[in-house]
């Protein structure tokens, strides 16, 4: 009799700690019980719209947009996409609230969602959301969003499209950028194909650069500029450090376009 109001409930939608109260049993049981038990259509619609808070039906825009490339790329440098516990989760992870904000807002635009939860954890923001058509949306333009893995790489639709390639190294920039006190502009990724493929859309919108490698638990790569005053100015007027702030070292809390304006005018006015 127990296991059948288990079976129902769960096939209605109701998650694992609701479950455990309505029945009295502990929740390590009633997660053991519901291991095999998929919901109806019917329970998974209310399970998104009372447990994890996607309050308004998706609705998936075909093809690319600037929202969804921007999505899509700020997934690739500090965010995920994956599979865990049957759950199809998009995460994005930030110290600026700004970038969290733009991200949700894009997630509203182009999914028509609201996030299944938020976190302000005091020096970072994350934001979640739980969908299995919006993770198989985005995984029909990556095969892996983690950029240690080797089939990571960026699709041509977005390399050859001019607003696309300024967006992805917007988000490069914005999440993996950094400035230093002497005002060195650099970036480190770990994937060697996709920093060729960043490293040719510098070259595209005419940003001298250079790329070193070194060792961190496998060889990583970090990319850096060319300190002049033309290439700073092409960097700044492509607003590459838009929305982010510094998370370290001597700026620590400050928005980097204001540091690199201030170098900029110190040291080229």
């Amino acid at each position: 009799m127990i296991n059948q109001k288990i079976r129902k409930l769960r096939t209605n939608g109701f998650s694992l700690r609701e479950i455990s109260k309505k029945l009295s049993i502990s929740y390590s049981t009633i997660k053991r019980a519901c291991k095999h038990i998929g919901m109806s259509k019917q329970g998974e619609e209310r399970y998104h719209l009372k447990v994890k808070g996607v309050i308004k039906k998706i609705k998936i825009k075909k093809g690319l947009n600037e929202e969804k490339v921007r999505i899509i790329s700020n997934l690739l440098f500090d965010g995920a996409v994956y599979v865990n516990n049957y759950h199809y989760s998009i995460m994005y992870v930030n110290s600026s609230k700004e970038l969290i904000n733009q991200f949700m807002v894009d997630m509203g635009k182009a999914y028509n969602v609201n996030p299944s939860s938020f976190e302000d954890c005091r020096t970072y923001y994350r934001v979640k959301y739980l969908s299995k058509q919006i993770y198989a949306d985005l995984m029909k333009y990556f095969k892996s969003f983690s950029t240690s893995d080797k089939m990571c790489f960026i699709p041509s639709i977005i390399l050859n499209n001019n607003k696309f390639k300024t967006i992805i190294l917007r988000a490069f920039w914005e999440n993996e950028g950094s400035i230093s006190k002497d005002g060195k502009l650099s970036a480190d990724l770990m994937n060697l194909k996709i920093i060729k493929q960043l490293s040719r859309l510098h070259n595209e919108l005419g940003i001298k650069h250079s790329i070193s490698r070194y060792w961190k638990n496998g060889w990583a790569y970090k990319l850096f500029l060319s300190r002049s005053k033309e290439n700073y100015k092409r960097f700044l007027d492509y607003n590459l450090f838009l929305k982010s702030i510094a998370t370290k070292g001597y700026f620590i809390g400050d928005k980097k376009i204001d540091v690199l304006k201030e170098y900029f005018d110190r040291k080229f006015d």
